[in-house]
């Protein structure tokens, strides 16, 4: 029967529930026709039902009985990277996996089995079932000081060491790093703030122990050289203010100082002390 179900899941991009009501209404519909078309079938008291009909028929009871119950597939599994799909066939309902789910994109991360357990809707009895299977480790047996993370560079760190940082997860990690190379490299903590997306919890625990590592230099724009496209993807330098420098050097050839630059009507003046340490304004290639 699961295997029915699936069928019509995928053929028709349905979640599980929508594919298992199509599948008894499939059912009930072919029935209908059956008895519709041959009442005699069904009305003789000398007929005896025959072997396939009883297999539907049965079938049908077994979806229309008691509607909490429901195929449960037992397995290990990491809440913090499992799929609504495998969630859905260790008996969990679909809006409960969802909700797991968000919690996860939203930078939320299980440590301990119970944690689990917090997910709104999620049945004791179910928690109960599955808790032997998920890898994680027993609230009991679990020491606080296994949640301690060790200072990291910002500027080196990875995705997965982003990712040990409560709060934040797939999605915001890989923000951090994009920022991160978009920008040439962090040249202070205070820069994360400017990162979107980061909540004040999250933005908080990443700054407890992140840092810039002292003489840290980040990559420089070759402001005098770079095409428009390159400046232009820096977060400090706006469409107007690369046309303007690309329109000045047309003129001038060069672009000399940061004094010439900080001239510029398209300059933004809150982060133009930040912009200069990422330009070379050197005057050979």
């Amino acid at each position: 029967m699961n295997r029915l179900i699936y069928f019509f899941k995928n053929l028709l991009s349905l979640s599980y529930y929508e594919a298992r009501g199509f599948l008894a209404l499939l059912i009930i519909s072919v029935i209908t026709l059956v008895i519709l078309f041959s009442p005699k079938m069904f009305f003789n008291k000398n007929h005896e039902v025959d072997q396939s009909e009883k297999i539907i028929l049965d079938s049908l009871a077994a979806l229309f009985d008691d509607k909490n119950t429901v195929d449960i597939s037992l397995f290990l599994f990491d809440p913090n990277n499992i799929s609504l799909d495998s969630l859905m066939l260790l008996g969990i309902p679909e809006k409960v996996g969802r909700r797991l789910i968000n919690y996860r994109n939203k930078g939320g991360r299980f440590y301990v089995k119970e944690d689990v357990k917090k997910i709104y809707g999620l049945e004791v009895t179910l928690w109960e079932k599955i808790s032997d299977y998920i890898t994680l480790p027993d609230s009991s047996s679990f020491k606080k000081n296994e949640l301690k993370i060790r200072a990291f560079d910002i500027n080196i760190v990875n995705s997965d060491g982003l990712k040990s940082v409560n709060m934040i997860g797939v999605v915001l990690s890989d923000r951090i790093i994009k920022f991160r190379q978009k920008l040439g490299g962090f040249v202070s903590i205070e820069q994360l703030d400017e990162i979107y997306g980061l909540s004040d919890p999250a933005l908080k625990n990443l700054k407890s122990i992140a840092f810039v590592k002292k003489g840290f230099r980040p990559h420089q724009l070759k402001i005098n050289y770079d095409d428009f496209e390159t400046l232009r993807q820096h977060p400090y330098i706006s469409d107007k203010l690369a046309e303007d420098i690309i329109r000045f050097r047309e003129i001038n050839s060069k672009i000399e100082s940061d004094k010439v630059l900080q001239n510029f009507k398209s300059i933004d003046k809150s982060n133009f002390e930040r912009l200069i340490l990422y330009l070379d304004f050197q005057q050979s290639n």
